[in-house]
């Protein structure tokens, strides 16, 4: 008997001995040449839904395109902008609200709308791509999931007056998820937008491009988007009834001039839903994108002998032969591929530089080596590194190792025609103060009275905040919770 349990002891060792190994895990490809970032923890704890059976609130979102803090400030010197200054005590109003990079409107405007940096929505709206050794030029792309994904997914009835990145969600004939338009041969400049929002609130009649269209229920997502202050602050041609500056101060002018009317239209917004009943019901968060960076010769006149009309990209390309002479520079657009012989490649929109070492080997002593020198130049503003941009959430598939931001005025217009005159223009891919600083200010249902805050925060913490009074969490959102509501 004892042998026999010996025996039959051995034999299931043996079974044991012989299971088959798990099998391991693939490594996960180098995200540097797949085009996709890092999988990344939250910088914060993100949304936190809202309160169950939260579902009778309102939220209404307005995003005014260029918003400057200092446009802002300026409008306050002078007396204007009365109704945003009103609403100060009934929420709060960000002192120190900030961008991320690149700070241009599709990627910019994606980050909000998920409440994630560029590393989970991958548009930077330009960049090289290595692996197919092309300049891509991007439009509305957007891998995350945003506020107009979830909110028809889970069925909460929204309109969007004319913010992009509706358009492909919503439907200019359903009314569960309408995007709409300004009237048929009107000019779709604020006041007409705010109009049909102001409309479609009360119950009116509107036209919805060439459609009368009239909405019995207030939808409990509202979004509206405005771009007179954008188009006014680039200056670039004449824009929305006001004719092109010849001046800095006459930019200005255009563009606070714009600013009261639109806040103007958002007291009669503000009264539509007062007078509907719901007021004390809705949430409202009002920002934007980036501000604007005046750049070129503060005049029309100046500009025949100021140091800032000309591009300084040449400039820039002669530095780095200066760095190293095997450096050689070579400035690409859209679609375009390096020549044989490029060892860095250029890729900007204005302002920034973004530098693609073609040797991918370049380490990252070296690039602090390079921005030690580029820092020495009067028209260097600030570089970061590869590193310092991932830090900040930046998409590792856009291959940059280096961005150079430009001094107050400097850029990098003009790639075809260097020696071109820019004066009384604005730009804002860039993280100089003017264009990385920018207004936003909540207020109403469940929004603590703050009044002004001074805590930094990031304009992609709007989306958060937006998904938490809507019931629901962004799944891709990587950027923390604003303690803003009671």
């Amino acid at each position: 008997m004892r042998k026999y349990l010996i025996c039959l002891l051995s034999f299931f060792l043996l079974l044991v001995g012989c299971t088959v190994p798990e099998k391991p895990k693939e490594p996960i490809d180098d995200p540097g040449e797949n085009g996709t970032e890092d999988p990344e923890d939250p910088i914060d704890d993100p949304s936190v839904p809202g309160e169950p059976g939260d579902s009778d609130n309102y939220v209404v979102y307005i995003n005014l395109d260029g918003f400057a803090k200092y446009y802002y400030d300026e409008a306050v010197k002078r007396g204007g902008v009365q109704t945003l200054r009103k609403l100060i005590q009934e929420g709060v109003m960000f002192e120190n609200l900030y961008n991320l990079p690149p700070s241009i409107t599709n990627p910019n405007q994606a980050m909000i709308i998920s409440g994630a940096t560029s590393g989970k929505t991958q548009n930077v709206y330009r960049y090289y791509d290595r692996l197919n050794n092309i300049v891509v030029q991007q439009g509305r792309e957007n891998k995350a999931e945003t506020l107009y994904d979830k909110a028809v997914e889970l069925g909460i009835p929204s309109v969007s007056v004319r913010h992009f990145p509706a358009e492909s969600v919503f439907s200019p004939t359903d009314p569960t998820r309408l995007y709409v338009t300004e009237p048929s041969g009107t000019e779709a400049d604020a006041a007409a937008r705010f109009d049909q929002a102001i409309k479609l609130v009360r119950g009116n009649s509107f036209q919805n491009g060439t459609s009368p269209m009239r909405l019995e229920e207030v939808p409990r997502f509202l979004t509206i988007y405005c771009d007179d202050l954008d188009a006014l602050g680039h200056n670039e041609k004449d824009a929305y009834g006001y004719k092109k500056a010849s001046t800095e101060n006459g930019r200005l002018n255009n563009v606070l001039a714009a600013l009261e009317t639109i806040d103007q239209k958002l007291a009669e917004l503000i009264q539509a839903y007062k007078d509907r009943g719901i007021y004390e019901k809705t949430t409202f968060f009002l920002t934007t994108d980036h501000g604007m960076t005046p750049f070129g010769a503060p005049s029309i006149l100046e500009s025949l002998f100021s140091k800032y009309s000309h591009s300084k990209w040449p400039a820039l390309r002669d530095k780095l032969k200066s760095i190293n002479k095997d450096y050689v520079f070579e400035y690409l657009g859209p679609g375009e591929k390096p020549s044989p012989s490029t060892t860095i490649v250029g890729v900007g929109v204005g302002l920034q530089m973004q530098l693609t070492f073609l040797d991918s080997s370049v380490t990252e002593n070296e690039l602090e080596s390079i921005k030690r020198e580029l820092l020495k130049e009067e028209y260097v503003q600030a570089v970061l590194t590869k590193k310092e941009l991932l830090q900040q959430g930046y998409w590792r598939g856009a291959n940059v190792d280096l961005l150079v931001i430009p001094s107050e005025r400097y850029h990098f217009h003009g790639r075809e025609n260097p020696s071109g005159n820019y004066a009384v223009r604005g730009q804002h891919d860039t993280i100089l103060d003017s264009s990385r600083h920018i207004y936003g200010i909540v207020w109403g249902y469940r929004v603590k009275k703050i009044g002004l805050e001074e805590k930094e925060y990031l304009v992609p913490q709007f989306g958060v905040a937006m998904a938490e009074m809507l019931g629901f969490t962004l799944k891709d959102a990587n950027v923390g919770r604003m303690d803003i509501f009671d």
